[in-house]
């Protein structure tokens, strides 16, 4: 009885809608979703409520604006109440990419409004901003029901819901809703992998929760209380403070017992800084003399030699023109016969020194492009008193001081070997791992011959059974060149199909990101800090978007903040300081007749240049994969992101929400072609369904005039799968 009830109300209700269509002008605007979602709508039913309009309206214009990433519009005249073209034209639509309400604002030319729509939507705080008494209509059964009912209350819409007269929702109108408690969510690492029967319980109160297959748990807690983390058979067990926050990350070390609960109430004393005398490693307050000095984290590993590691790195060293090493100088060329060239000491010991007297094409010039940039530890530079106090007068030209990671080693038959050296670096390519291979989906949508069939096929290929998100990921590898608007949507799905975890928002986030879509990626990475205000790539993200935009000063004012700390609640943005110090000088350099530049610190304001500068960002820390550069003397070099060799770093990129990286190529030595290879290994959380998307901005002639950029989204989905990213000229 209930049912017929509501059957008829809903009938009623579509009849005097239907009657309070304006008779003065009888033009209508429809807004159709066309994302992946709506194509469970109840076409018949969303075509009988036209019907009805165009009976009681016959003669008049309808505007019709398909809409789910992007928009489209197509216009009718509807003469007689004939509107079969029309029908035609939405019965024969593909569904495809998520929605965006927001792009509808403005777009109405005629004052009767019908938006067809479901409420499912890529970012929360959504909503279609369209003139009071617009009609919101749902025939889907898998509809934002919540979503629906407070967009008409709020705008004032006219809403019909067809799916509310579905038995299985009449059943539920009657039932009492439960206040909503606060759930925590996160994940256990123990050695920075995540970790199932980890027990989860908070302080002073019974039972618990345990963590599952892939780590992570969710338990009802309260801000102010301490959960406490433990497992018997590790060994080990942690007290964890309740933060203001829905995700937690915590920590363990195996077979490691936490005695008590610790509270920090003060910061930690800075730990001293120690460089390198000469006589060795000293604390640099007690030497009474300044030394500079820097570590492996400011060495680029993939330059040819160790010169490149020194230009710009210190004050008052000079290069000339040969940025050679060998040929540096730190004063004034005082002697016109003698020698103005520093001293290079490698390990403790003094290398063979150039000679200015006997001119710059000599044979007399010590080389040094023998040492490994990857294999060291520590430049330092001593000048003056610190240099000759040492060294005496082979000093007295400043000196150069190198450490590298490993001075000295044995090969097999026990004779002593230089491990600073480059060796076993060739590239051969093949031998080099460096073969792709295509996916069946990636042969399938070429053999389709043009990128229209191509589409056709993965709509097809898409409705045969369900698809994981690599599906999704392929297709837009697939497009972003030919159809960059065509990939964005189909990236788009994966936001209508999948859950939205970071991970996966911030894959979808590179993929936009790579075909120019950078509003979207604003959206994508504001719905990632509404998960995590701590994430410091979300905020370098919308930073750079807003750049790319030309929206300069605000992006500057992002940069600053993260730059000087002052982002509420405090981040820790340590992991991309390189970045973003390199993104405020180019900007100010680029655009500073647009900015205000009265707040940036003047140590911001000098400009950098490289030959080329390469910016990777990934979707997910606990993705394992290998950068391979190959120089033009056919030399590669791996920087490596794995659990075995960079454990801290992941852990820090974990706990902080960063995941970027870059490098540079500058000065002689770096000019011909450079190949660009990645690697995906594997992933720390056996679990994990979110393939590796790896994102490369490469900028070329940095911080010159002529700077150009362009970016390269690859995704990896299986093990050892290995993908060329980039082929560089450098001028």
């Amino acid at each position: 009885m209930k049912t017929i009830r509501l059957i008829l109300l809903m009938s009623l209700l579509s009849c005097s809608f239907l009657g309070a269509q304006q008779a003065t002008n009888p033009n209508t605007t429809i807004f159709w979703d066309v994302s992946l979602s709506a194509r469970d709508r109840d076409l018949e039913k969303d075509l009988d409520i036209l019907e009805k309009v165009f009976q009681r309206s016959p003669d008049q214009q309808v505007q019709l604006v398909l809409f789910n990433l992007e928009n489209t519009e197509k216009n009718y005249t509807i003469a007689g109440g004939q509107w079969e073209e029309l029908r035609k034209d939405l019965e024969s639509l593909n569904y495809d990419g998520a929605n965006e309400y927001s792009q509808l604002k403005g777009l109405a030319k005629h004052p009767n409004i019908y938006l067809f729509t479901d409420g499912n939507r890529i970012y929360e705080g959504d909503f279609p901003d369209l003139p009071p008494k617009s009609y919101l209509i749902n025939s889907s059964p898998f509809r934002d029901e919540e979503f629906l009912k407070r967009t008409a209350l709020i705008n004032r819409y006219r809403l019909m819901d067809f799916a509310a007269i579905l038995p299985e929702n009449i059943s539920n109108l009657k039932k009492p809703r439960t206040q909503q408690k606060s759930t925590i969510s996160g994940k256990v690492y123990v050695d920075n992998v995540p970790v199932p029967d980890m027990v989860i319980a908070v302080k002073g109160e019974a039972g618990g929760v345990r963590t599952v297959l892939d780590g992570s748990f969710t338990i009802e807690a309260a801000p102010g209380d301490s959960l406490l983390v433990s497992s018997r058979s590790r060994n080990t067990y942690k007290y964890v403070p309740v933060e203001d926050t829905s995700q937690l990350n915590i920590f363990l070390d195996a077979n490691v017992v936490s005695l008590e609960e610790v509270v920090l109430v003060e910061k930690r004393q800075e730990e001293a800084v120690r460089v390198n005398t000469g006589y060795g490693i000293e604390n640099s307050e007690k030497i009474g003399y300044a030394v500079q000095s820097i570590g492996d984290e400011e060495i680029t590993p993939i330059q040819t030699d160790v010169s490149q590691s020194v230009i710009n790195k210190f004050s008052n060293v000079n290069l000339g023109n040969t940025d050679d090493i060998s040929r540096a100088t730190m004063r004034s060329n005082t002697s016109i016969l003698g020698n103005n060239y520093s001293l290079v000491v490698i390990d403790g010991v003094p290398q063979r020194q150039s000679d200015s007297s006997r001119g710059a094409t000599s044979s007399n010039q010590a080389i040094f492009n023998y040492v490994n940039p990857d294999n060291i530890a520590s430049i330092s530079v001593l000048k003056g008193y610190a240099a000759t106090n040492r060294y005496g007068s082979l000093g007295a030209n400043g000196v150069i001081l190198i450490t590298t990671k490993s001075a000295a080693g044995t090969n097999a038959t026990g004779e002593p070997v230089d491990l600073a050296r480059l060796k076993d670096n060739v590239y051969t390519g093949k031998d080099s791992g460096t073969k792709e291979s295509k996916s069946e989906l990636i042969y399938a949508l070429e053999r389709s011959g043009t990128p229209e069939k191509a589409y056709e096929e993965y709509l097809r290929l898409r409705s045969a059974s369900d698809r994981g998100i690599d599906f999704f990921l392929e297709t837009y590898d697939f497009f972003k060149e030919k159809d960059p608007d065509r990939a964005a949507v189909v990236a788009s799905s994966v936001l209508e199909l999948f859950p939205k975890d970071i991970h996966t928002l911030k894959a979808v986030s590179l993929a936009l990101a790579g075909v120019g879509k950078y509003k979207d990626v604003i959206r994508i990475n504001e719905e990632i800090l509404e998960m995590d205000r701590k994430h410091t790539q979300a905020y370098l993200d919308i930073a750079v978007a807003k750049k790319e935009m030309g929206n300069y000063q605000d992006a500057l004012q992002d940069l600053l903040a993260l730059h000087g700390n002052t982002i509420t609640p405090p981040v820790s943005a340590t992991g991309v300081s390189k970045t973003v110090v390199r993104e405020i000088k180019n900007l100010v350099f680029r655009h500073k007749g647009a900015l205000n530049t009265t707040t940036i610190p003047s140590q911001l304001l000098n400009n950098l240049r490289y030959n080329v500068r390469l910016v990777f960002e990934w979707n997910d820390p606990q993705a394992e994969f290998e950068l391979q550069f190959v120089n033009p003397q056919n030399r590669f070099f791996n920087w490596e992101h794995n659990a075995v060799n960079s454990s801290e770093r992941i852990k820090d990129e974990i706990l902080t929400g960063y995941s970027s990286e870059e490098f540079e190529f500058y000065g002689d030595g770096v000019q011909g072609k450079w190949i660009l290879n990645a690697t995906y290994l594997g992933h720390t959380d056996m679990t994990n369904q979110v393939p590796l998307v790896l994102k490369c901005t490469l900028y070329q002639n940095f911080g010159y005039p002529d700077q150009s950029s362009r970016e390269i989204v690859l995704s990896f989905t299986k093990p050892e799968e290995t993908k060329t990213l980039a082929e560089i000229l450098v001028d």
